[in-house]
């Protein structure tokens, strides 16, 4: 019987760890995404489909903005290096070069359609 409650002990003290660890890995609120905020994009866009709005009723929603365009691009046309249909992004990155990439990384997994 002291087997059986041992045993059934460190099972659950093993579930409740690997749940504890996966929810430090599942993260709400990814860096990209505070970087988002930090830097003010949302004075001009949306991520409806991540709850972040802006009080521009003309806000570019950036829920999808992972498909159609690569990171490299994504960089580029932040840092005011490269035009997205024929204009340029109207603020360039202020950032880190390690934020940016961390912004870029987040954006690139938006790839719902907002509603």
């Amino acid at each position: 019987m002291k087997n059986i409650i041992a045993y059934l002990s460190i099972i659950i003290a093993i579930v409740a760890l690997y749940g504890f660890a996966f929810t430090l890995s599942n993260n709400d609120d990814p860096a990209g995404n505070k970087i988002f905020v930090d830097n003010k994009c949302n004075m001009c866009h949306t991520v409806k489909s991540v709850g972040i709005e802006s009080k521009k009723s003309d806000a570019s929603d950036l829920s999808n903005a992972g498909v159609g365009m690569n990171s490299e691009d994504m960089i580029k046309y932040l840092k005011k290096e490269m035009k997205l249909n024929g204009q340029d992004h109207k603020t360039a990155f202020k950032g880190s070069d390690e934020d940016l990439k961390k912004l870029v990384e987040w954006l690139s997994t938006l790839k719902t359609e907002s509603e």
